[in-house]
């Protein structure tokens, strides 16, 4: 059974403890830069986008837990952006032993509902071009791609 809740403090403290090593290497990969430098970057990042940590105004954040243990959680922001409400999903993650259960996809579709009764018109996520498996998650809920950047290292 899954429970979507409000995330308390304490869960936002361990969760932002984790690097979430999956986020970290896709930048490395995408940008071609080392672990550490994606890391590092990834860090300052974080401190940008939540200048206030948990209580960093319009940030949402989740947790999802699956027979009463915690499973994962989801971070979203809720902005306007040409007169109407929009989220920006910053992360949908589910713990590994719980993966290949359709929590993920519970998580969606519970976010979408809650969103949607708040008044939100559109959510967007960035992913990176070879996580294939949330690609899929994400088309299978009706996404769309909005914008693709092409590379070629040339030595």
């Amino acid at each position: 059974m899954i429970n979507f809740r409000p995330m308390n403090e304490s869960e936002f403290n361990y969760i932002m403890s984790d690097p979430h090593d999956g986020y970290i290497e896709g930048m490395a990969r995408s940008q071609n830069i080392s672990y550490e430098d994606a890391k590092k970057k990834a860090d300052e990042e974080i401190k940008k986008i939540l200048p206030d940590g948990f209580y960093t105004k319009n940030h949402e954040f989740y947790s999802v837990d699956f027979n009463n243990e915690f499973a994962g959680f989801a971070w979203v922001e809720v902005k306007s952006q040409n007169n109407k409400k929009v989220a920006w999903g910053y992360n949908i993650y589910v713990e590994e032993k719980f993966r290949r259960q359709g929590i993920a996809k519970e998580i969606f579709k519970i976010l979408e509902e809650k969103l949607k009764n708040d008044g939100v018109k559109q959510i967007n996520f960035h992913v990176y071009a070879d996580n294939e498996k949330a690609i899929a998650l994400y088309n299978q809920f009706g996404f769309e791609t909005t914008n693709i950047v092409m590379r070629k290292i040339i030595d």
